[in-house]
């Protein structure tokens, strides 16, 4: 894609494909969701974001639990994708290329829940504050 046709700002919940990654062993094009706040993603001095990549992958053989995103005409998805939340990244802005839509707020907060879940960090939406680590 052309630096011309690269989305200058990434908003949380957009839906774009990530280049190939062949340091990590990635070499699919694969769709991914930023999840990273609105002033990160317009910030011109961040040239990152975060962003949880998808899979088609949806069999359900997965250890952890992944979020299912049912393809729409908002979303831009040909397919059931399920969010990696152990797999959420930072990545630079100018590894993702076409933008495909905008996942639903609900499917949204379900990505960012998983992420939560996978770090360890549900106890803060309980409680307020972490549990000690043993």
């Amino acid at each position: 894609m052309a630096e011309k046709d690269r989305p200058l700002t990434f908003s949380p919940g957009s839906v774009l494909v990530r280049r190939a990654d062949r340091q990590t062993g990635d070499s699919k094009l694969r769709p991914c969701v930023v999840i990273s706040s609105q002033a990160r993603g317009v910030d011109p001095h961040a040239d990152t974001v975060i962003v949880v990549p998808l899979t088609s992958d949806t069999d359900g053989s997965q250890r952890l639990s992944m979020p299912v995103i049912v393809p729409d005409a908002l979303n831009g998805l040909q397919h059931p994708s399920a969010a990696m939340a152990g797999r959420v990244t930072s990545i630079r802005k100018a590894r993702l290329d076409q933008f495909l839509g905008e996942v639903s707020a609900s499917d949204l907060r379900r990505i960012r829940l998983g992420v939560v879940a996978v770090i360890g960090l549900a106890e803060l939406l309980v409680t307020g504050s972490p549990s000690p680590t043993p």
